[in-house]
């Protein structure tokens, strides 16, 4: 009897665990679904904007997230999902792009593939030969075809359809009025005049129509212009050339550069994107405008990121000895000491760049009025590296006198009360104990200051915008307190620059490189601190 009673109890148990599984079932499907229907809409539109690697990275990102979801034996990576889609999206894929883009002439210029750079510069339109040029008004019918009103530079007018002979019009006089000051009628033979808004919506859509006959077509060049327009560039596939139709000159193409190239040398007004295999990267060494400042770049680099983390370390360190034991002043004292690391950077930056300026400056008028030298921060290069190293001494300090007051906590006072015990003075004490047991602890955060300093974009640009200038740079022009990071910025980027992305890239590689081999060396050196603190 009793088993009789438990059995209902256990079906209402698993139909209720059923109809939870499906509920949740058909949650996550249509999770999914919308999902990836929105992934593979925005995948869809950017291969319509000629990205297909993008497009391509995130249909399989939305494939192997539904795969996850959907595969019972995979559910235990559900949790990473998300992570591992962003991690692919914005971590992997760029750095696969940076390196595809370091082999390619990618730079301004040479945006486009070959097939588009022929079909932008073939909207360029010039007037044919004897043609006459019109202004032009636009009409629409009910059933949403145009037709001009054109007006030559004598004064003849006529009025131009799709596919019809031109007519003969006089104005006030053709068509119904009302007409305007220049006579032309509101509406004319079924077509009615637009203007204002509807004037200039029209034009997206009339400026690729013909008008006239095929014999004698009249097309739209601008706002105010029409006529027998013809394009100034036509591609001859046979002879693999874009013909200038004003001057009847070929400009051959050259797949090994991706540009189109007169007889003269003279170059096309677009080039095209194509591959260039080790080029950028050979620039790099052999290019002596490039090689001789970026070598200078990188010692600067090498030198900001080393006596940056030198000097905050140790003006930080000193803070912390000094105010290492724990009191309501000392409290205090730390308290005000970390309030350049609680302002925000940009801030702190900006007022810097204020107190150096050399025309009234804080900093500036207060050296010069009691030395009587007007230091010239923004001018000379040493100044202004000495400038740009103290300023991120005051940014960076804070930290480490923090990290370094919380690492002297943890050093046991029982081994400086054994080397007093063996007489050892205080510099004795500091340089055999503190600072090797210092070291354990705080050698890691001293490689990522070192590598957060060489790769500082946002002191360099923001206090001197990397100047000043260093003599004979002007491709981009490169500044005595540049970084690798603004440097390659400026190739990429810069508005004084050629906006070479595959020459920037190729930098980027470099720089990824170098920061790996010193890091590599200084986890050797970390290494080693830790072996003296075991000694000690």
């Amino acid at each position: 009897m009793a088993a009789a009673m438990t059995a209902p109890g256990r079906s209402s148990a698993q139909q209720s665990l059923t109809g939870t599984t499906m509920l949740s079932l058909a949650i996550r499907l249509v999770g999914i679904a919308l999902v990836d229907v929105l992934a593979f809409w925005l995948a869809f539109n950017i291969a319509q904007d000629g990205n297909w690697s993008l497009a391509l990275i995130i249909v399989v990102v939305a494939l192997g997230v539904s795969v996850i979801n959907l595969w019972p034996s995979l559910w235990p990576l559900r949790w990473m999902a998300p992570g591992l889609a962003l991690m692919t999206l914005l971590a992997i894929y760029p750095i696969f792009y940076t390196v595809y883009v370091a082999f390619t002439n990618f730079s301004d210029g040479h945006r486009a593939t070959k097939a588009e750079a022929i079909a932008l510069m073939s909207q360029t339109k010039v007037l044919a030969e004897g043609g006459t040029s019109y202004a032009w008004e636009v009409f629409r019918s009910e059933t949403g075809q145009y037709a001009l009103w054109l007006t030559a530079q004598d004064g003849s007018t006529f009025f131009a359809t799709q596919g019809q002979p031109v007519q003969t019009v006089t104005p006030n006089q053709s068509g119904e009025a009302p007409f305007t000051d220049s006579g032309v009628p509101a509406s004319i033979d079924g077509y009615a005049l637009l203007a204002g808004g509807e004037r200039f919506r029209a034009l997206n859509e009339i400026q690729d129509l013909s008008f006239g006959t095929e014999a004698e077509p009249i097309g739209i060049k601008s706002r105010n212009e029409a006529g027998a327009f013809v394009s100034k560039w036509q591609y001859n596939e046979a002879r693999n050339a874009l013909i200038d139709v004003e001057t009847n000159t070929p400009y051959l193409a050259n797949d090994n550069t991706g540009e189109f190239v007169a007889p003269d040398g003279s170059k096309a007004p677009l080039g095209y994107w194509v591959s260039v295999g080790f080029q950028n990267f050979a620039r790099v060494f052999n290019d002596i405008s490039v090689s001789e400042p970026l070598i200078r770049v990188f010692l600067w680099t090498i030198g900001f990121a080393l006596f940056s983390v030198l000097t905050s370390f140790a003006v930080g360190l000193g803070m912390a000895l000094v105010l290492n034991k724990d009191n309501v002043t000392n409290r205090i004292l730390k308290s005000l000491l970390i309030i350049p690391y609680a302002i925000p950077g940009m801030i702190s930056i900006l007022i810097w760049r204020g107190m150096l300026n050399p025309n009234g400056g804080v900093v500036t008028t207060t050296i010069a009025s009691l030395t009587g030298i007007t230091v010239p921060w923004q001018s000379d290069p040493l100044w202004a590296k000495i400038a740009i190293i103290l300023v991120n001494l005051w940014l960076s300090y804070p930290y480490f006198m923090l990290i370094c007051s919380g690492a002297l906590q943890s050093i046991p006072s029982s081994i400086y009360e054994a080397a007093e015990v063996d007489g050892a003075n205080a510099w004795e004490r500091f340089w055999s104990l503190t600072l090797p047991l210092l070291l354990v602890a705080v050698g890691p955060l001293l490689i990522a200051s070192f590598i957060f300093n060489f790769n500082n974009y946002l002191l360099i640009e923001a206090l001197f915008q990397g100047g000043p200038t260093m003599i004979g740079t002007t491709a981009p022009p490169v500044g005595h307190t540049d970084n690798l990071i603004s440097y390659t910025f400026r190739f990429a980027f810069g508005s004084g620059g050629t906006r070479d992305f595959g020459f920037a890239s190729a930098i980027a590689i470099v720089i990824f490189f170098l920061v790996g081999l010193m890091t590599l060396v200084q986890f050797r050196l970390t290494r080693r601190w830790e072996e003296v603190g075991e000694n000690v």
